[in-house]
């Protein structure tokens, strides 16, 4: 998740290791055999956390955070999970062209509290052609700015999931694993429909391009379903997304991203909505929108970040129909980051980070939770 997309390539392009000799540079050890480059790559990472008011997990739950100022207060947590370790290979083939494979894992596991190694990524990829675990081809990185949370912010998008995928230039086309990341359809505002099925798989589209100016252009379709056997339903569900980083100078770059669509679920990061909900037999899709803007200035070794972002769902037509529970429901979350990540030293990071959360429900009752948080990040 964070910082993923800035460190782990400059881990990866590694280190020297052949069947003749072994040499150490500055990332991985590589294993070149038979035509096949092998990269070990990896890190060793501590995090320290203290929520301030609610306990938030060592992921960022923001339904934790406490309403009108109930709940306990104070709380400290550290922990290991986000170390991770790494296998990409290169094998050139017959024809001239090349086959990558990636398998890496992190120890976030084994349920809310972690400790359990599990799988991130797990893919191959030749000419084109992407098929296993990776990122979402929706939408991309182009407006999630640094955090030291393990979370990126809320209104963005990058969980990792099953696909198949083509990317041909800057254009990608992917079928997705359909009520994994994206959800299903619910029966309560917290409860998924018994009924609900996967009958399709989602279609993701994205263009995108890096330079001092990087942007990306994104959608998402997909099909929400529910069948009982005797009766079905469904409803087209949608999702697009904008976002832009610029090189004002070379010290600052700005960042900014917007997500929305009616049944996106949780293409949309942390979106406090489901995709859609059944009602009578019907399936109803729900409207959600999200956003990021951000700040990062060059300091020192390092960079600050000052970031703000949202996601909003709207519960309107469920109250209106009377599903249960869409009246007390999470209307919205908002995050404010201001951090300092920097390295020392090459394969060393650090960083420390100042958090502000917010919920509010349908009814309008809100709460706010501050997270103060550092790290410290050993790569090979």
């Amino acid at each position: 998740m964070k910082r993923d997309f800035q460190f782990v390539t400059a881990r990866s392009l590694a280190t020297g290791l052949s069947l003749m000799a072994v040499s150490v540079s500055a990332a991985a050890v590589d294993l070149n055999v038979n035509g096949t480059q092998a990269k070990l790559y990896g890190f060793a990472e501590l995090n320290m956390i203290y929520d301030v008011d609610a306990d938030l997990g060592p992921l960022l739950i923001p339904q934790r955070i406490g309403l009108n100022s109930d709940g306990a207060e104070g709380h400290f947590q550290a922990d290991a999970n986000q170390s991770r370790l790494g296998l990409s290979t290169v094998t050139e083939l017959e024809d001239g062209s090349e086959l990558k494979t990636v398998v890496e894992g992190d120890f976030f596991g084994g349920g809310p509290a972690g400790g359990e190694l599990r799988l991130r990524h797990a893919y191959g990829e030749w000419k084109g052609i992407l098929a296993g675990q990776t990122w979402t081809n929706f939408p991309g990185f182009t407006g999630i700015y640094p955090t030291v949370d393990f979370r990126v912010p809320v209104g963005t998008s990058n969980t990792r999931q099953a696909q198949l995928r083509y990317t041909t230039g800057n254009l990608s086309v992917a079928l997705e694993e359909a009520g994994n990341l994206g959800g299903k359809v619910v029966e309560t505002a917290a409860d998924v429909a018994k009924s609900a099925k996967n009958s399709m798989p989602d279609f993701t589209v994205k263009y995108a391009s890096r330079g001092a100016t990087s942007y990306h252009a994104a959608a998402v379709m997909r099909q929400l379903s529910v069948d009982n056997g005797a009766d079905d339903d469904s409803a087209f569900g949608w999702g697009v997304s904008f976002g832009l980083a610029q090189e004002v100078t070379n010290a600052l770059t700005l960042r900014a991203s917007v997500v929305h669509g009616d049944g996106v679920g949780g293409y949309l990061n942390l979106n406090p909505g489901a995709p859609a909900y059944v009602v009578d037999g019907n399936v109803e899709t729900i409207e959600a929108t999200g956003g990021t803007l951000a700040a990062t200035l060059k300091v020192g070794p390092g960079a600050i970040t000052l970031g703000t972002a949202f996601a909003k769902a709207d519960w309107d037509d469920a109250v209106n129909d009377g599903l249960t529970g869409a009246d007390k429901a999470n209307e919205e979350f908002r995050s404010t980051h201001l951090n300092y990540i920097w390295s020392p030293v090459k394969k060393i990071t650090f960083g420390v980070e100042a958090a502000y959360h917010e919920r509010e429900t349908w009814e309008g009752d809100r709460g706010n939770a501050l997270r103060l948080q550092g790290m410290a990040q050993y790569a090979f």
